[in-house]
């Protein structure tokens, strides 16, 4: 049976996961599998290296970058798939991304203590660690807004980050506003690649919401080319649902494990259930 493996991230994603190219191709190959993919949070920086590194224990990479999105008020994470990772299209929109999330958060460290807000213990003088390295963006500014203040609304059992971005989205609606849907899904097609919406079924507060069959309707009218249906949090009845809504609407299907440290495991999900992406992508591999 060959398995494959299409949503992980690497040390690309820069202070978030901890997987190296080599060590992430060793344990791939190690776990059986035949085709991962690279797809690190609005960059494409380590596709060349988890290729190479592939390519030295028989796993093949397919080039992929996993970008933040907005559509009707919500946030999404579009997985774009066979996308020349070096593309100046695709570096620009993962650049863009970034550029205006580091923006967005230097408003909001000037305007939340205006507000009343602690952004950072008494003895600190920022809310990143003395030795951090990069500045800080709107999750950074999220997390310290829910560690240090009372949120109002806030779930039991919500971590830091998903507390502050919730506040930050439903309380401060224009905080945040990575590019829309429409203009990644307009990148991936450029580049002769295609747009999949990532974890549908993954709840995170406000952070990730459940999509419903109006949310992919509306997704699926600006050109989405796949649903990720096979993930480790969605329910039978998720995958299920996902899965008739693909064929409803002529999605491709996916599946991935979304790991983004070596303690994550991998996902081995089947290559015959995804069919239709072998043949939307104009590929071969193992069926």
């Amino acid at each position: 049976m060959t398995t494959v493996d299409l949503h992980i991230h690497t040390t690309a994603t820069p202070h978030h996961a901890t997987w190296t190219p080599a060590a992430l191709a060793t344990a791939a190959a190690a776990q059986g599998l035949t085709l991962i993919a690279a797809t690190d949070h609005n960059t494409t920086a380590s596709v060349p290296a988890l290729q190479a590194a592939g390519a030295q224990v028989g796993i093949q990479v397919l080039s992929g970058v996993e970008v933040d999105s907005t559509a009707s008020g919500k946030l999404w994470h579009i997985l774009l798939y066979h996308v020349p990772p070096t593309a100046p299209a695709l570096i620009a929109l993962c650049e863009s991304v970034v550029e205006r999330n580091l923006a967005d958060a230097q408003r909001l460290i000037a305007d939340l203590p205006q507000q009343g807000f602690v952004l950072h213990a008494p003895d600190a003088e920022s809310l990143l660690p003395p030795d951090a390295t990069r500045p800080p963006n709107v999750a950074d500014v999220a997390t310290a807004l829910a560690r240090y203040n009372q949120i109002p609304g806030r779930v039991d059992g919500e971590d830091d980050e998903a507390a502050g971005m919730r506040y930050v989205l439903t309380h401060l609606p224009e905080a945040y506003q990575p590019p829309a849907v429409e203009t990644v899904i307009a990148t991936a097609h450029q580049l002769g690649g295609i747009a999949v919406l990532a974890h549908p079924g993954r709840s995170k507060g406000v952070y990730a919401i459940p999509a419903t069959e109006a949310d992919i309707a509306d997704m699926v009218m600006a050109g989405l080319d796949g649903l990720e249906v096979y993930y480790p949090t969605h329910t039978t009845n998720q995958q299920a649902l996902y899965h008739t809504l693909a064929h409803q609407y002529n999605l491709c299907i996916t599946g991935g494990s979304d790991s983004h440290h070596p303690h994550q495991a991998l996902a081995k999900w089947e290559a015959t259930r995804l069919e239709r992406l072998w043949e939307r992508l104009g590929v071969s591999y193992v069926l």
